[in-house]
């Protein structure tokens, strides 16, 4: 069995971008580039299972898109979710 154990960042990438003035800023946004090449990767990896972290359910900063589905339905896995913050 393979398995992946990610933490995506919320696919907002780094670097100077990432790093506006005010801190924590950067995650404020999402940078679609990095969710195309985190989709990638694990499409490669060919893992029986993934498990993500620090993934957006669909807020604003995403434009209301689901990190965790979309990258499911990408590389033919199902989705679970769970938010260590309660609901």
């Amino acid at each position: 069995m393979r398995l992946v154990v990610y933490n995506i960042r919320y696919a907002t990438g780094t670097g100077p971008a990432f790093h506006l003035p005010v801190p924590g800023a950067g995650y404020l946004r999402s940078n679609p580039r990095v969710l195309t090449g985190i989709t990638r990767f694990l499409r490669e990896e060919h893992a029986d299972l993934v498990g993500l972290i620090e993934v957006d359910s669909g807020s604003i900063r995403t434009g209301m898109l689901d990190q965790a589905e979309h990258i499911a339905a990408e590389i033919g896995h199902y989705s679970a979710f769970q938010c260590k913050y309660g609901v």
